[in-house]
């Protein structure tokens, strides 16, 4: 069948899909507070800020905080600037992998702190990448910082639904809820979830937030299931008279759930 000669229309309604990668992980250890210091200290000409791209002339940490600053020259002038990270605003860390971007240092972290600031910082490698998570998430629950992290069992960035996408779905807003991204290694992509599918439902019962999803999930696993069913509805499209036609299908996805121990 001749494919239509215009690409499928785009929409500003939906969450974009992104190139690069983001790894589910808590960033858990065991490091005591001078631990974690001594692990950052360690990491100091392994980790640049992300745009920057250059070693840090200064790096001073302490239990309660990260100040670094970094110089360049343009135009025969010395040009500098700095990043500042409290340990007891941090409220999460994403795990990220640049696969495409054309410069050394292809791995590293974002730090989300409150009031919507958020640091990003590169390294060579993975390991090196979540060392540091693992440091500053310590430092930052020794702080008791308010840390919300992605839910293990799960692996998504969730959202409500708008007006414009449940309408278009043609389901009420309060129906659901709609996959931002997925995090790599995850349950979610284990289970075939991607961007823009709206969840529906969980366990058979109908869900109505990201809240009332992770906990069934939470609950599944707590009472030692090793999988649950996920419905929802997956934005595609089909042709019809030689244009694209946005439809919605339904869809049931299979979680699996990791128990530890060996569970069953």
């Amino acid at each position: 069948m001749a494919q239509p000669a215009v690409a499928p229309p785009t929409s500003d309604i939906w969450p974009k899909i992104y190139s690069d990668e983001t790894y589910l992980t808590d960033f858990a250890s065991s490091l005591s507070e001078a631990e974690a210091v001594g692990a950052i200290k360690n990491l100091q000409n392994s980790f640049v800020e992300f745009g920057a791209g250059v070693p840090f002339s200064t790096l001073d940490i302490d239990p309660y905080g990260l100040r670094a600053k970094w110089q360049w020259t343009k135009n025969n002038f010395i040009k500098s600037a700095s990043l500042i990270i409290p340990f007891d605003q941090v409220t999460s860390i994403l795990l990220e992998h640049y696969p495409k971007l054309d410069k050394e240092y292809k791995w590293g972290i974002i730090v989300y702190m409150t009031g919507g600031n958020k640091s990003m910082l590169r390294t060579p490698t993975r390991d090196a990448a979540e060392r540091l998570g693992k440091a500053i998430i310590a430092l930052a629950k020794a702080r008791k910082a308010p840390l919300n992290m992605p839910n293990m069992h799960f692996g998504a960035a969730l959202g409500a639904l708008t007006d414009a996408q449940a309408q278009a779905a043609g389901i009420l807003k309060s129906a659901g809820v709609i996959v931002q991204w997925i995090f790599l290694e995850s349950p979610a992509e284990k289970a075939g979830l991607s961007p823009q599918d709206i969840i529906t439902a969980v366990g058979g019962a109908p869900i109505h937030s990201a809240a009332e999803l992770f906990s069934a999930v939470d609950a599944a696993t707590a009472a030692g299931a090793t999988q649950i069913k996920i419905d929802g509805i997956r934005r595609s499209y089909k042709i019809e008279g030689g244009k694209y036609i946005e439809i919605f299908v339904p869809l049931t996805y299979t979680l699996p759930i990791e128990q530890k121990g060996g569970a069953q």
